[in-house]
């Protein structure tokens, strides 16, 4: 019986920021433990708790070839996110962001099998969208970071 398919590079990094996402805990490296990361998005009115991260791929931009049989492909990923509290959600929100940005940060550091370091992923911060505010009238926030993937491989990856 033949091995199933790998799964592709894209999807592979999805999750790995899913899983380094949900590794976090509030402590020594960081302000809030989430409540839940996921690749499904809520309506603000169905947050389950706080904080929480919703992660998913963006627009991307054709494969560009790197060489014979193997190309740099450029992607974002973005991870919106709620986060509530009672007297001050901007201060818990740029808490949350710095959060998101250090846990993803240090994972393309980390050599260990499986990280982005080890899928040849190189991160960079993108922009930053906000509520501007509006989601204060119910002790909440609301932000969308956006991360510029690049991966790099063969075609058979893709």
């Amino acid at each position: 019986m033949p091995s199933p398919a790998a799964d592709p590079k894209r999807l592979l990094v999805l999750n790995r920021f899913v899983t380094v996402l949900k590794a976090i805990t509030a402590g020594a490296s960081y302000f809030y433990t989430p409540y839940d990361v996921q690749n499904k998005f809520y309506h603000f009115n169905e947050v389950p708790g706080y904080p929480l991260y919703m992660v998913f791929t963006e627009d991307g931009q054709q494969p560009e070839e790197a060489g014979h049989e193997l190309y740099d492909e450029t992607f974002s990923i973005t991870v919106n996110a709620y986060v509530q509290h009672s007297t001050n959600a901007e201060a818990v929100k740029e808490r949350c962001l710095r959060d998101v940005r250090k846990a993803i940060n240090d994972d393309t550091k980390n050599p260990a099998a499986g990280s982005l370091s080890a899928l040849t992923v190189r991160v960079q911060v993108g922009k930053t969208e906000t509520d501007n505010g509006i989601y204060s009238i119910a002790d909440a926030a609301f932000f969308s970071q956006e991360f510029i993937v690049m991966i790099s491989g063969d075609y058979g990856e893709i």
